[in-house]
């Protein structure tokens, strides 16, 4: 699903994807290695990466999907997503994918922080959580680097390539969130830039934060 709306930091922008972005994307998710533990096979041809981009911009395409694109370079290396699974209770998800030659530099981590902060502040989102494999450190050590909580493992959450896999869960509350922003926890602060008007209204949980 579109955002209309971009997340600029200091090194990467959060955009909707465009169809010109496939050969982008075709690079880094024609690597095995990069989609190894994101749940989905690799690309074959970027034919396949501009179907996987229609989906991104379709409606009923659950998640809002952000390309993460590089300032400098102006291309895109990864995608990020925000998704809520409980609207009764304002709690959504988070997901990410960079190309590898990216790992390791803060990336994710910059990315993370535009798309927690627009969960928290601009859809209204009570708790994000994020979920990756036991064995993805990276991963994890983002979402701890991003202030989530490890709440526990789910013993065999999915099977892949026929063997259970184990799946760790972090989580956030949005006035963790905001206490972090007011102590300076967060060396960038994103800048919303609304394109259009079709931004999602904001979730709504009277539990409180």
């Amino acid at each position: 699903m579109r955002a209309n709306t971009e997340l600029c930091g200091a090194r990467v922008r959060l955009r909707d994807f465009r169809v010109s972005d496939s050969d982008d994307v075709f690079a880094y998710a024609s690597d095995p290695i990069v989609t190894g533990y994101a749940g989905w096979r690799p690309h074959r041809s970027p034919y396949d990466s501009s179907l996987y981009i229609q989906n991104c911009l379709a409606d009923s395409w659950s998640p809002i999907t952000f390309a993460v694109e590089h300032v400098i370079d102006r291309r895109v290396i990864g995608v990020v997503d925000i998704r809520a699974i409980s609207r009764l209770w304002a709690v959504g998800e988070i997901g990410y994918t960079l190309a590898r030659q990216y790992w390791g530099k803060g990336y994710n981590l910059e990315a993370g922080t535009l798309l927690m902060d627009y969960g928290f502040e601009r859809l209204g989102m009570r708790r994000i959580r994020a979920v990756c494999d036991t064995d993805n450190r990276r991963s994890y050590r983002t979402m701890e680097k991003l202030g989530m909580i490890r709440d526990g493992v789910i013993a065999g959450a999915c099977v892949r390539d026929g063997c259970p896999v184990d799946r760790v869960v972090y989580s956030m509350l949005r006035k963790e969130w905001q206490r972090r922003r007011r102590d300076g926890g967060f060396d960038l602060m994103p800048s919303l830039i609304a394109r259009g008007s079709e931004l999602l209204r904001p979730l709504r949980c009277n539990s409180g934060a």
